[in-house]
């Protein structure tokens, strides 16, 4: 079901990997450099990248999904340029010091587990990067831009419908705000002759950081905070409620 999401989101993704490729032109990274991608899903932002002319590490713990990416690179030509690899984002398969950049998109990774995992991938991301190398993590969520929701509705999340691919999802939210905690589930519906047929439903309870409570983390990990972003096109300076996460840090040392 979720591979469906990636899937209606592909030509999104596009748009989003000439966003990082902006991004990482705009910090000094050229063309040709090694990234790596955590939580690729079925690379529908790797894949783009590599056809840019970056080389590509794409990593996920979903096997479906990689396999799915691995038959759309091979559609895009792009099977050579790119390496699909099945990991845990705290514990890379990768050798210390090796890679340019590493990045992350649409809150694929941090928040889902707990901090002290959130601080192992920070860590084991800060271990394969080279020295002055970079870490990215573009169009995540934030507790800011969930508090500017509440806000905005009065204090409740409302339900929200979407199409995803031959499902249609309702998505339903509660907040907790003591723990910066969101809860959400997706409750996924076939049409069929003007009435829905409930599939299945997915839950996720997610972390949300504010800007300062993710530049702490990240420091604590070894990493120098270096700007956000409230877009990867104009790059102006983030906006606390309207945006979301496009932060870069640097490996020093």
């Amino acid at each position: 079901m979720f591979l469906a999401a990636l899937e209606a989101r592909w030509e999104r993704g596009r748009r989003e990997a000439e966003g990082v490729s902006r991004l990482l032109e705009r910090h000094g990274v050229e063309r040709g450099s090694v990234l790596v991608e955590l939580g690729c899903g079925n690379g529908r932002v790797g894949i783009p990248l590599a056809l840019m002319g970056y080389w590509l590490v794409c990593l996920d713990i979903s096997r479906p999904l990689l396999s799915n990416g691995v038959e759309r690179a091979g559609f895009e030509s792009a099977r050579h340029l790119l390496e699909f690899v099945e990991a845990d984002a705290s514990h890379l398969p990768l050798r210390d010091s090796t890679i340019d950049v590493v990045y992350t998109v649409w809150t694929s990774v941090l928040g889902y587990i707990g901090e002290d995992h959130d601080l192992a991938v920070l860590r084991e991301a800060r271990r394969v990067v080279k020295p002055g190398g970079l870490l990215a993590i573009v169009n995540t969520a934030n507790y800011e831009r969930l508090v500017k929701r509440l806000a905005d509705s009065h204090g409740q999340l409302a339900p929200t419908v979407l199409r995803e691919g031959d499902y249609v999802v309702v998505e339903e939210s509660e907040a907790d705000l003591a723990r910066g905690v969101v809860k959400t589930k997706w409750t996924y519906y076939l049409e069929e002759e003007r009435s829905l047929v409930y599939v299945d439903s997915i839950e996720a309870c997610l972390r949300l950081y504010t800007l300062h409570e993710l530049v702490k983390l990240a420091s604590k990990a070894g990493w120098v905070f270096e700007a956000a972003y409230h877009d990867l096109e104009e790059f102006r300076g983030f906006i606390p409620g309207l945006s979301g996460f496009n932060v870069v840090f640097r490996r020093s040392g």
